[in-house]
């Protein structure tokens, strides 16, 4: 395996050099154009003052541009920090405070949009590629950034369930050992079209485009704005991998697909929430073809877990077992691992695991522990994460997931797994689409659980708990429900509880109380 991002792209123009790499909107760029190109962006970012250990900020449209840029940057050594399309002047202004980036790239319609609102600290310059004359461009010098494994090579920025977003910071090594990893256990192959949905600010989606370029296969660029939009691009592209979180599969579950407009797709994956065993059924009927991918993930140590398509039939809950090069564990506060069927934490060990975050030493140490299972008297014990995700495991060693353990909703001394709650409700009630069950503090100096979904038409809510009552102990049973429009999401697409519990947690609190 190569040791650099730029020996990955360097390996698929030498083996593929004809295989069409990219396509977007502006066409087609080969495994060789695309790495012609990367290699004089380099020179153009070097000039720009761009060095090794340097961040590069982007908030660029998902097209040939933004990849050409990454790889570019990465050749260098510097650290690219990608954010999503959909951050406010306020949100990237935290972002360039906290990272102090070098350079940001953006497209000029950007610029001027954020021209009032959003200034660049000192040190930080604007990076436009059509600044440099056709002679830098057609320089052919160029400098090997050679033994950068072990370097930073990303910042990602994740919201927490509390406070601002943290950057977790990427090495090369992590990033090329999941891309070796996802192409493994999907058997990626030279031949796939994949589409690519999801934002590269989000390590799924940035991910995506790397395991791809390992293999040499074809990557098709889309930012989409209705769903409509991805069906005709799989039928256009002929699609053969998919990947998506819930709420999308959810609205792509409900698209109108042509006659035999998926028949080609071989393979779908799902991560970043859990898969509703009624919308699994939906979409195995829409790709009757493609074999499913449950996974599991968190941003810290990339992807921990996935779910084999021959245990699906008789698991279809279960979150997986360890993917190549992680090792997982059930472990208990004190760093013991937990019995069979015993829940616990959900602990990452292993060369995927992130070097933590950035510029925040403390949430690190917090997150990022000398490995508990190693012997106290080994001195440099490399770091373990501890998800904060509560799972079980069972005789097979398949892991069940449970949910957050700082959102586990607690009602009446009992805590309740809000994942459970919204399972038997996607089981119970057919055409909903998205479900959230929060824990909203009531007159009784206690909680209950407010259970907020969306369907595909109105439905009756006191029926509906009817059912509820008569299917769910009275500690899980929810005190009320509230259908809406639509459920918030996160800018990479997950339900954004945070915001519902803020915005719902006067909910069952008498006026007087909550003026």
């Amino acid at each position: 395996m190569t040791d650099s991002l730029e020996g990955l792209l360097h390996l698929g123009a030498t083996r593929w050099p004809l295989q069409i790499a990219l396509k977007d909107p502006h066409g087609t760029l080969t495994y060789a154009e695309l790495f012609a190109q990367v290699r004089q962006r380099q020179r153009q970012l070097a000039a720009a003052g761009l060095n090794a250990g340097d961040r590069l900020l982007l908030q660029l449209p998902k097209q040939r541009e933004l990849v050409i840029e990454l790889f570019a940057a990465w050749s260098l050594g510097a650290l690219v920090v990608p954010v999503h399309q959909a951050l406010k002047a306020q949100q990237l202004q935290y972002i360039v405070q906290d990272c102090s980036p070098r350079l940001v790239s953006m497209t000029a319609a950007r610029r001027t949009q954020l021209a009032t609102e959003f200034k660049l600290p000192a040190g930080c310059d604007w990076f436009d590629s059509t600044d440099f004359d056709e002679g830098a461009q057609q320089d052919q010098s160029h400098v090997q950034a050679a033994g950068m494994s072990a370097q930073p090579a990303a910042i990602l920025y994740t919201s927490g369930s509390t406070g601002m977003p943290k950057g977790v910071v990427l090495s090369q090594l992590n990033l090329l050992l999941g891309a070796a990893s996802v192409s493994q256990y999907l058997g990626l192959q030279n031949a796939d079209v994949v589409l690519a949905l999801l934002p590269f600010s989000f390590d799924y989606g940035l991910n995506q485009l790397l395991s791809a370029v390992s293999v040499g296969a074809t990557v098709v660029l889309l930012d989409y704005l209705l769903t409509q939009d991805v069906v005709r691009q799989v039928q256009q592209h002929q699609v053969t991998v998919l990947a998506a979180v819930p709420p999308l599969w959810a609205a792509l579950a409900d698209a109108r697909w042509p006659d035999g407009s998926a028949m080609q797709l071989r393979l779908w994956t799902n991560s970043g929430g859990a898969m509703p065993p009624v919308l699994l059924k939906r979409l195995q009927q829409c790709f009757p073809n493609a074999k499913p991918y449950l996974m599991y993930g968190l941003t810290e140590a990339f992807r921990s877990t996935y779910l084999s398509p021959d245990k699906l039939p008789e698991k279809p809950q279960s979150i997986g077992q360890a993917i190549p090069f992680a090792d997982v564990r059930v472990l208990r506060p004190d760093g013991t691992e937990c019995a069979e069927g015993e829940p616990g934490e959900l602990v990452h060990r292993g060369p995927l695991v992130s070097l933590g975050y950035w510029g925040k030493p403390e949430l690190t140490a917090e997150r990022f522990k000398p490995d508990p299972l190693l012997p106290q008297a080994v001195v440099h014990r490399p770091p373990a994460v501890w998800s904060g995700d509560q799972v079980w495991r069972d005789a097979d060693g398949d892991l069940f997931y449970l949910g957050r353990l700082d959102e586990m909703l607690k009602c009446s001394g009992i805590r309740i797994s809000p994942t459970e709650i919204e399972q038997q409700f996607y089981a119970l009630v057919a055409g909903v689409t998205d479900v959230a069950a929060i824990a909203v503090p009531t007159t009784a100096a206690d909680n209950a659980v407010l259970l907020l979904f969306s369907a595909a038409e109105a439905l009756d809510t006191v029926a509906l708990m009817t059912v509820l009552k008569q299917q769910l102990p009275a500690y899980m049973c929810p005190k009320a429900l509230i259908q809406l429009q639509l459920l918030p999401k996160t800018a990479n697409g997950k339900l954004d509880r945070k915001q519902l519990s803020v915005t719902y947690k006067d909910y069952f609190c008498a006026p007087s109380e909550s003026a």
